[in-house]
């Protein structure tokens, strides 16, 4: 797959989501705007002012914080090695998509895992995840569910799992599914290259991703990278 390919799957995807970070905006600058007033309704009670203050500065930069991560992580760029965590790196990026994905009545669990550090490239990753996740969310559309999201970290490298709890792989489609352009949904938005970008960018890190059946119904998508990928 052509990087070309990839950083336009980010962009669609990414564009998907300005309304879940709208959404986020609004509510840090509901609290900007209304302890603004409060200052300005109490001009002789420092110690309220100094408190409401407080929660303007805090709601202005978390304001940022969200503006920030969202543009760093949509925009195309050429692939950058360094250290991050990978559980951090989920969490930021769950600020701007539970949006989009409770659209689907789907209920995205905090990921957890362990503290340690992951070398590559974490847009990518984050990329390759948000797809799966997105994958998992349209396969509850029609009932929703919860989506987990485990990290750990084992002797053989990392492991990362997102299981929904969809219909799971139909029959006779295991091996199309990372086909560019196969999908078996037919709205216009589904163009069939979220998996393809999704294996294509684990394997860059050095992973492999597996998708399969979960024990309990709905299916799981398994990113195994080890600890030493190749290219670091």
């Amino acid at each position: 797959m052509e990087r070309r390919d990839i950083e336009l799957y980010r962009l669609a995807l990414f564009g998907r989501m300005v309304m879940g970070v709208a959404h986020e905006v609004d509510n840090h600058l509901s609290v900007v705007l209304g302890f603004s007033e409060l200052i300005q309704m109490a001009p002789d009670k420092a110690q309220k002012v100094r408190e409401n203050a407080g929660k303007v500065l805090s709601a202005g930069e978390r304001t940022g914080s969200i503006i920030k991560a969202y543009s760093q992580y949509a925009r195309p760029h050429p692939p950058v090695v360094e250290p991050y965590s990978p559980v951090k790196m989920l969490s930021e990026m769950m600020v701007f998509a539970r949006y989009d994905l409770g659209r689907n009545n789907v209920v995205v669990g905090a990921p957890s895992g362990p503290p340690d550090l992951l070398r590559g490239d974490r847009r990518d990753l984050g990329l390759a995840l948000l797809a799966l996740m997105f994958n998992g969310s349209e396969a509850m559309a029609e009932k929703g569910g919860e989506l987990s999201i485990d990290v750990s970290l084992e002797a053989q490298g990392w492991a990362i799992t997102v299981t929904d709890q969809g219909t799971g792989i139909p029959a006779g489609i295991s091996g199309k599914i990372f086909e560019e352009g196969f999908t078996t949904r037919p709205e216009p938005h589904h163009a069939g290259m979220g998996l393809p970008v999704a294996r294509t960018l684990v394997a860059e890190a050095g992973g492999t991703l597996k998708l399969g059946d979960a024990p309990g119904g709905g299916c799981v998508a398994t990113v195994r990278i080890p600890i030493s990928p190749r290219g670091v």
